[in-house]
Order: structure tokens, then C-alpha cells, then sequence
């Protein structure tokens, strides 16, 4: 909803901010072991609980449940072997997918604490996505790389080349037609998702593109390089 603004911190804490005013929300010490290195909220944080997913370096994943008053850890998973590099829930909160740097993604029971895939490949996995009606999943990664996998059964789909260097992050539409990918060679590609041909590159970044977002009303895409930068581009023209 707006009402919040959650950050991972190197020192191992979670940190909120209020948005309008910037100032401190909470703060979750020793939120992990080591690094905070990705985080993702499950549900809309204008209810009176919400829930919070964080992953580390040291592999962790755990689930916070977040309320006016205080901060509590729910659930703390740990199977992977490498730093989390990136987390996402599907619409109902039920799940979340982590990918790691140790090779695999790991689908799991937001309920339960639990695991429920794993997917597997010879690189470091940077960054995944559902597709909007959850039948499949996207990953990318240091293999040059956009992986679809079919999320009954985490078997592989099919895999597309993404370019000549490592895939970093990527986004879809809520229609499912068309998603982005970024990459250490500082571009933006729009893809056809059936397809899986490019339909148009956005370049202007001039390091590692370090991640991409669609506006709500899907007009815009915000991307953001390790040199600083911040681009918004018109998502018409990438379509």
C-alpha cells in the first residue's frame, strides 16, 4: 500500500521508514547471522498484520509477522548453501521463491515453514518470477540464461539465451505477454514471453543493471545500475 518502506542492511538488520517523513519505522536486530541480502513482503502492509520475508548470506530465510506494536520471527529456513540473492511471494502469500547463489531455487510453504520445489543449474541464480496465472516460473542468472519451469512439478521448460553476460533481474506484466530482463552488459531487453524473442533494448546505463521494476498502472519501467544511475523508461515502446 504504500505505508512502509522495508531495506536489508549489511549489519544483519532489517530497517522501516515511513515514507512521507523518512523516519524510522522499526528495526529488526540481528535479523540474520550476516548480510541481510534480499527481502520481499507477502501481503499488503496496511493491515494490522502483515508478514515479511528476509534472506542472508549465510543462506537463511525467515518470516517475520509484522504488527503496529512489534516484529516476530515466524518461520527460519536453511537449505541453501549460498547467499539468498532474491526473493518473491505469489498473490496469495502462500509461497515464496528463493534464489541463491549456490545453483538452486527454492520454492516454499509460507505456512508450513517448508519446502516444496527445488530447481537446479549449473550457475548462480540472480533473480525469478512468477507468471501471473502461477503455472510457471522464470529465473535467470550468471549463464547468460532466462530458464522457464513448470511450477507443478519444477520440472524445465525450456531455456532461451539472454545475451553474452550475466542475466541480473527481471520483471513481467501482470498479462503475462511481455516481461524485462536486465544484465551485467547494461542493457534492458523486453521479451515476448511465449515467443521468447526479443522485441526491444533499452540501453543507457553504463554498469551492471542491479534491478527493474513495472509501475502499477504499467506505464513506466524503473531501472537501477551499480554506477548510480536511476532510468525510467516509457514501457509503451518496449512492448
Amino acid at each position: 500500500s504504500g505505508s512502509s518502506i522495508v531495506s536489508a542492511w549489511s549489519d544483519g538488520k532489517i530497517r522501516s521508514f515511513y515514507p512521507e517523513s523518512g523516519k524510522s519505522k522499526f528495526v529488526i536486530p540481528d535479523a540474520h547471522p550476516e548480510e541481510v541480502t534480499s527481502l520481499t513482503t507477502c501481503n499488503d502492509d496496511d493491515t494490522s498484520e502483515w508478514r515479511l520475508v528476509s534472506g542472508g548470506k549465510d543462506g537463511g530465510i525467515r518470516v517475520w509477522i509484522v504488527t503496529n506494536s512489534h516484529q516476530r520471527l515466524l518461520h527460519s529456513m536453511k537449505e541453501h548453501r549460498g547467499a539468498v540473492n532474491a526473493l518473491i511471494c505469489n498473490k496469495d502469500g502462500s509461497q515464496v521463491v528463493s534464489a541463491s547463489s549456490d545453483g538452486s531455487c527454492i520454492v516454499w510453504d509460507l505456512y508450513k515453514g517448508s519446502r516444496i520445489h527445488a530447481l537446479f543449474e549449473s550457475a548462480v541464480f540472480n533473480a525469478m518470477q512468477y507468471h501471473p496465472d502461477e503455472s510457471q516460473y522464470l529465473t535467470c542468472g550468471t549463464n547468460c540464461k532466462i530458464s522457464y519451469w513448470d511450477a507443478y512439478d519444477a520440472s524445465a521448460i525450456r531455456v532461451i539465451d539472454g545475451g553474452d553476460a550475466a542475466m541480473t533481474c527481471l520483471s513481467i506484466k501482470s498479462d503475462g505477454n511481455v516481461f524485462i530482463s536486465g544484465s551485467a552488459d547494461k542493457s534492458i531487453k523486453a521479451w515476448n514471453y511465449d515467443d521468447g524473442t526479443t522485441t526491444a533494448i533499452g540501453t543507457g546505463h553504463s554498469g551492471v543493471v542491479n534491478s527493474i521494476a513495472i509501475s502499477p498502472d504499467e506505464a513506466s519501467l524503473v531501472s537501477v545500475g551499480s554506477e548510480g544511475g536511476i532510468f525510467v523508461w516509457n514501457l509503451s515502446d518496449m512492448n
